[in-house]
């Protein structure tokens, strides 16, 4: 299976094929690869939308956190339930700056892994980084999970780090007995984070929902604690959270000068499949 295999325009639905740098559907549609090597699936108008997607700042800014490891439990475990279920195709699904796809792809290169975000920042940085690498099993798509660039029926595992679930398109994409991961914050994730930022320190919503045909077979909980060291990490860490939209001015001041926090890192992994 080649890994252009299973992507379709965007526009007419029809397979694309690779020719001269370009993917192309009968229809006649055409869409440049970048020298980088991801490709831009969005359907025009929102194409152009500078803004979709995490900003070069906020994509830098996660890229520079992961680099400390403090997640890396967190990437070891997605790849660890991957490599359970054997997919041939994967599509992570709110790929941001491929942390997780890539890794996802490197544990087993016998697979295809397809990375779509709304984010150009982070899906060029994805491709260099797997050009860099020599990572040749994974491809990014700038594109909304909610019109995934991908066949029907033709995917065997969907993974959704954090970002929004698109229950309807993931029925769609998967085939019957696919199956879709949710990586979700536990009630504790970030409460040492939070207890800088925020007079008082909420738990989390924990929200493991149902979807209309899908069965959930079980949710693994994953929590550690993890020291975040120097100013630059809890800033990254900061910005790449929910509360960074949220949370007011003065609150965010409160960052300045912290150098070292403790934190609990909690996050819930739900596994479904396709009925």
């Amino acid at each position: 299976m080649n890994i252009f295999d299973n992507l379709i325009c965007p526009i007419c639905s029809l397979p694309l094929t690779i020719k001269d740098r370009s993917l192309k559907c009968r229809g006649n549609h055409s869409f440049d690869i970048a020298a980088s090597g991801y490709v831009n699936l969005l359907k025009p108008g929102k194409k152009n939308n500078a803004h979709a997607g995490d900003s070069k700042d906020m994509i830098n800014a996660r890229t520079s956190f992961f680099t400390s490891g403090a997640y890396s439990a967190i990437c070891n475990k997605i790849c660890a339930l991957a490599n359970e279920l054997k997919p041939r195709l994967v599509i992570d699904a709110g790929c941001g700056e491929g942390y997780y796809t890539e890794n996802i792809a490197k544990s087993d290169t016998s697979r295809l892994v397809i990375g779509v975000d709304m984010s150009k920042f982070g899906c060029e940085h994805g491709a260099k980084s797997a050009k860099r690498q020599g990572i040749n099993n994974v491809i990014y798509t700038v594109g909304s999970i909610f019109e995934l660039p991908v066949n029907d029926e033709s995917t065997d595992l969907i993974v959704n780090m954090f970002a929004p679930v698109a229950g309807e398109e993931f029925r769609r994409t998967l085939k019957q007995g696919g199956h879709f991961i949710v990586a979700s914050a536990g009630i504790d994730h970030l409460d040492g984070l939070k207890a800088v930022i925020y007079d008082s320190v909420y738990k989390n919503e924990e929200k493991i929902l149902n979807y209309e045909g899908f069965e959930l077979l079980r949710c693994d909980n994953l929590k550690y604690t993890a020291k975040i060291s120097g100013n630059e990490a809890i800033k990254n860490l900061f910005t790449m959270t929910p509360y960074y939209h949220r949370t007011s001015l003065e609150d965010k001041k409160k960052l300045e000068g912290v150098d070292e926090i403790t934190t609990t890192v909690e996050v819930n992994f739900s596994i479904y499949r396709k009925i």
